[in-house]
Formats: C-alpha cells, sequence, structure tokens
C-alpha cells in the first residue's frame, strides 16, 4: 500500500519557523538573566549597592581617620578630603569634580548625574570627607571593569548578540529546509532549457512547489508534443523536397532529350546558341537537385570557398542574367559599377542564390519593361559587401509576401499569384546568401512600381 506524502504549505513552514525564533528570544533573554543572577550569587558580580554597604560599613573608621583614608574607600567610589572653608585637601576627583562636590555638599544635595550618589561624611577632625559613588553592578575581578562594560549594559548587548545568532541559526535551517526543494524548481526549468524532455518530475513536500512542479510537467509534455509535432513537419517537408527533386528529373530528361535531337538537326546559328543554353541551363538543374539532395541529408555543399575579385563576381552575375533574362525574352538593363575588393564565397551556391532572384523577378515583372540589374559596393554598419539588385517592374510584393516570402512553399496572395512553381525561390537564395556570409533583402520599389530583390555578400578590401 503506498503512503501517502504529507505536503506542507509555505505558510505554516514560515509560522513554524518564526514561532521558534519568538521561543528561543524569551528563552536567550530569560537565560542571560538568570546567568546575571547565578553570577551574582557565586560572587562573580558584585551587586549594585555593594559600594554603598562597604561605605557604610567603613563609615566609623574614616569619620575616626583610623589610618590612610584611601583604604577604606571602596573600590569604584571616588572621593575628596576638604577643610570646613571648602578647600580642597586631598582625593581622586578631578578639578571639576573638586568644585561640583563641594557645592553639593552646602546645598545638601546627594544626588549626581546618571545614577550616582554623594555620602557626606564628617570627620572628628572637623574635615569633611565627600564620596561619590554609582548604584551599579560591577565586577569582582578589577581588571574587568575596566575592560568590559557594567553587567547592566553587557546583558542586553549579549541579547542582541544572541538573536542575531539565532535569527542566522534559524535562516540558515529555513534555507536548508527549502533549498533542496526549490533545487527540484531549478533542475526542472534547465532540463527544460534544454530541450532535455526525457525525465520524470521528482515531487516536493511542500505544497506551492509541488504545484509549480506539477505545471512544469504539463508545460514538458506540451512542449515534447509541440516538438514532436515540428519533427513530424519538418520530415513531411523533406518528403515533399525529395518528391519534388525525383519529379523534375523527368521533365528535365525529356527537355534535354530533345534538345540533343535538336541540335543534330541544320540550325541556324541562333537556334545553335539557344539549345547550347538550354543544355548550360539543364545541366545547372541537375546541380541543383543534387545540392537539393544534399541538403536533405544534412550534409550540404561539397564546394569549397574560393576568393573572387568585385570586378569578378560582378561579371558573372550580370552573364548569368543575361543568360535567363535571354531564354525568357526579357530586355534587361545593366548599371554595374563594383569597386576594388574580394569576395569569399562558393561560386556555384553564390549563382544559385542570384539565379533565384532572376527567375522570381522575370516572373512577375512586365513582358515589356524587362529588368534592370545594379551591382555596386556598399557599406553596411561596419563591414563591406558587395550588393546585386534585380528589380522588376510588376505589382510588387503585398504585405503578406513581405512577411512570408522567404518561407519555403510560400506562392505568395492574389497580387502575386500568377506563377507556377512551389515558392522555393527566395527560402532557397535567403540560404545561400547566408552561407556566403551575406543575406537577402526585398520590398517595392520607392517609386511604386513593381519589387526589388537584393543580394548582399560580404567583401574584404
Amino acid at each position: 500500500m503506498e503512503i501517502k506524502r504529507r505536503e506542507k504549505n509555505l505558510a505554516g513552514l514560515f509560522l513554524k519557523y518564526v514561532t521558534l525564533f519568538c521561543v528561543n528570544t524569551v528563552l536567550l533573554v530569560v537565560g542571560v538573566f538568570l546567568l546575571l543572577v547565578y553570577a551574582t550569587f557565586i560572587g562573580l558580580l558584585l551587586p549594585a549597592n555593594d559600594a554603598e554597604a562597604r561605605l557604610t560599613e567603613h563609615t566609623a573608621q574614616i569619620c575616626g581617620e583610623e589610618g590612610p583614608l584611601k583604604q577604606w574607600i571602596p573600590d569604584g567610589c571616588t572621593y575628596g578630603l576638604y577643610q570646613k572653608d571648602g578647600v580642597y585637601l586631598a582625593g581622586d576627583f578631578s578639578i571639576q569634580e573638586q568644585k561640583k562636590a563641594w557645592n553639593q555638599y552646602q546645598e545638601g544635595k546627594i544626588y549626581a548625574e546618571h545614577k550616582g550618589y554623594y555620602r557626606f561624611l564628617e570627620l572628628d577632625s572637623g574635615k569633611v570627607c565627600i564620596v561619590k559613588y554609582d548604584l551599579i553592578m560591577r565586577y569582582s575581578c578589577k581588571s574587568l571593569n575596566g575592560l568590559l562594560p557594567p553587567p547592566e549594559i553587557l546583558m542586553p548587548i549579549l541579547d542582541v548578540l544572541l538573536l542575531i545568532l539565532n535569527a542566522v541559526v534559524l535562516s540558515g535551517r529555513f534555507a536548508r529546509r527549502v533549498g533542496p526543494q526549490l533545487k527540484k524548481l531549478q533542475s526542472v526549468t534547465e532540463q527544460i532549457a534544454k530541450q532535455d524532455l526525457e525525465f520524470e518530475t521528482e515531487l516536493s513536500d511542500i505544497k506551492e512547489i509541488n504545484e509549480i512542479l506539477v505545471s512544469l510537467g504539463r508545460m514538458r509534455d506540451a512542449l515534447l508534443d509541440s516538438l514532436k509535432s515540428q519533427w513530424d513537419m519538418e520530415q513531411q517537408k523533406q518528403k515533399q523536397l525529395s518528391a519534388l527533386a525525383h519529379d523534375i528529373k523527368t521533365p528535365l530528361t525529356v527537355i534535354r532529350g530533345n534538345t540533343e535531337l535538336l541540335r543534330e538537326q541544320a540550325l541556324p546559328e541562333e537556334g545553335l546558341e539557344c539549345a547550347a543554353y538550354i543544355l548550360a541551363n539543364a545541366d545547372e538543374i541537375e546541380r541543383y537537385l543534387e545540392t537539393m539532395k544534399q541538403v536533405l541529408r544534412g550534409a550540404g555543399t561539397e564546394e569549397e570557398p574560393i576568393v573572387l575579385s568585385c570586378r569578378e563576381i560582378s561579371g558573372m552575375l550580370c552573364e548569368a542574367a543575361r543568360q535567363l533574362s535571354a531564354a525568357e525574352q526579357l530586355p534587361v538593363a545593366f548599371d554595374s559599377r563594383p569597386a576594388e575588393g574580394t569576395v569569399c564565397c562558393r561560386k556555384a551556391d553564390t549563382l544559385r542564390a542570384w539565379e533565384n532572384l532572376i527567375s522570381n523577378a522575370a516572373e512577375h515583372t512586365d513582358r515589356q519593361r524587362g529588368l534592370e540589374i545594379s551591382i555596386r559596393t556598399e557599406d553596411r554598419g561596419d563591414r563591406k559587401y558587395l550588393a546585386a539588385f534585380v528589380r522588376d517592374f510588376g505589382r510588387g510584393f503585398s504585405e503578406k509576401d513581405l512577411m512570408y516570402a522567404e518561407k519555403e512553399f510560400y506562392s505568395g496572395d492574389a497580387s502575386r499569384h500568377d506563377r507556377r512553381h512551389s515558392g522555393l525561390g527566395l527560402s532557397i537564395a535567403k540560404k545561400f546568401a547566408e552561407g556566403q556570409g551575406g543575406f537577402l533583402e526585398y520590398g517595392n520599389d520607392g517609386s511604386g512600381v513593381g519589387a526589388v530583390a537584393g543580394m548582399w555578400l560580404r567583401a574584404d578590401d
């Protein structure tokens, strides 16, 4: 039979330690007081009226001047010996105290400042002895009286120190009691943050912490379900891409075969050039498909980055735009003004990203106005980039396009819905551009007609 864990709430636990603190406080105060009483009982401390009692005991010897006067004055007392006319003869009064004590004698006032008193003794010789004493407790060991505060002051000081010690000890116990329970929370949150979700939630014996642990357990389960759903979606997406890559091969084979047949016939020079373009781009498509398969396998391109001058990159991009525009029978205008510098990139990936931008623009531009290509070197922040822009003269991006255009399989809303592809153009271009240390930028032209997409590649001087 399972024994149910008994839970405590934080309010009850806190009340327990507050009660312990109060009880300990009372016991400590009473204990210090009893210690004071016991120390007085065994003679370690002298009662407050000890000096007064000893002075009374020795009054006869003082008045009869039996031997040196100092020997009869109790410890803790000060005195002064005067003539009848107030002339100070001997004693241990300070200069200020000498006159003050005589004035008190003349006025018959026995009270001194704080807890002090005066005792006026008229000696048999006619002299006057004034003794000042305090009604305070003292230590029987004379050396302690100069080192420690009086017992009446030492007792509250000791009480305060013990109360602080009591608070420190109880707070430490409270921390040791609650700390391990809070570490369970910390452990759970750290595992969730690391997405290490295969763990059992260990319950606490504190009700409030248990409730949080249960909530975190539900959060873990929800996150686990979400990650599984996301994984399934990624797998489904990869399957779609794999199917797409496989399906493209069939029309590509047909295109290549028919183009080869055309080249065997007697074609004019312009026709042969077009056939060569078709075959060259068919090879490019095959390389794209191979790259897509590698990406799906998690491998990526095997091409090593090379260093090219900005002018070489510019010529390469312009030639690719010229070929694609010729294939689409679109007019194209070039404005290529790159500065000196170099770009470290993977040539094939860079061309793929650029050709995706050209193809995307060619689908939406006005057939009469064609495309505008602009390539230049620009600074963005503290970095230098080679920026290549393509502008079309179509309807531009809608607000929804601007939000989702670079997402895979997004094919646009009604404003750009006439294209017949799977929505991979900008997403592939973005991945390739970022792989070269750059980024993709797109939006509507400032004139209000058409869209502009730019590929930024990091450059060095």
